[in-house]
């Protein structure tokens, strides 16, 4: 008998502990009230980490000041989320990292996993309102998101940030090295899907594309044509509430050094806030 009791005793007090931590819980989630301010969603490209933005974050919070906090949102394999780092109802423009298990997954299976994230954080955060940036594929996926996979019933992306991203693939027989185009030299099937999908685009939104160009000649960032990434023009110019462009130079505009460069640093702060 005795031992039936303390069965019972310890069932009772092991639901009660998971109970009072769950309600803790739920308390923690519920104070999180973001909708007074503006999330950065952060996206990398392929084969990108926790690391790729981590920089760029470092630097704008301490240089601008004007954002505080950051959470990475890890997407599992299977689609499941798990959070790294906290935010309180005192974030201000807090940095929302979201980070791919598979990060090699095709670009639809990415969009629908950012959907996941958005409709997530305005579970949890009471989000409202979000700006996002996406390096490489993941600006792919972010605009992919934009026109396929937002609702009315979503948060609103009101400005959108492509670094390097390569709407127009990669290959340089389909672009010309030139930043004065009207059309690319061969839209891809991708290209081409995108332009027919931006009459979605939300028609309030910002968004701006930033390009490298290694030599100063157009041709290319080492691994996206100029023209590729310069060719969002065909996707958000007119059918957003503002388009522009900025290409950086040199060195350090080397693709995967983009999202390290302090010049991309200003221009994704003069932008962004």
């Amino acid at each position: 008998m005795w031992h039936k009791l303390a069965l019972f005793g310890g069932c009772i007090f092991l639901a009660i502990a998971v109970f009072g931590s769950i309600r803790a819980y739920s308390a923690k989630v519920k104070d999180v009230d973001l909708s007074k301010t503006t999330p950065i969603v952060l996206v990398h490209g392929t084969h990108g980490t926790a690391n790729s933005f981590n920089g760029m974050i470092s630097r704008i919070t301490e240089t601008y000041g004007k954002s505080t906090d950051k959470v990475i949102v890890l997407v599992k394999k299977d689609g499941t989320l798990e959070y790294q780092g906290t935010l309180s109802n005192k974030s201000k423009n807090p940095f929302i990292q979201v980070v791919f298990e598979n990060n090699d997954a095709p670009i639809d299976q990415e969009a629908a996993w950012v959907a996941t994230v958005i409709k997530d954080i305005q579970k949890k955060y009471n989000v409202t309102q979000y700006n996002a940036i996406g390096h490489s594929n993941g600006g792919l996926a972010l605009t992919t998101y934009a026109e396929k996979l937002a609702d009315d019933s979503a948060p609103i992306m009101e400005k959108l940030i492509v670094i390097g991203t390569p709407f127009n693939d990669l290959d340089g027989d389909d672009n010309a090295a030139t930043t004065d185009f009207t059309d690319v030299t061969n839209r891809t099937t991708e290209l081409q899907q995108y332009i027919d999908d931006s009459t979605n685009l939300d028609a309030k939104l910002q968004v701006l594309s930033i390009a490298g160009d290694l030599d100063d000649n157009a041709v290319s960032d080492g691994v996206v044509p100029v023209q590729s990434a310069l060719s969002s023009r065909l996707i958000f110019a007119g059918n957003v509430a503002n388009y522009s462009e900025e290409v950086v130079t040199g060195a350090n505009a080397q693709h995967s050094d983009l999202h390290e460069n302090t010049t991309v640093d200003g221009i994704v702060a003069d932008f962004i806030y």
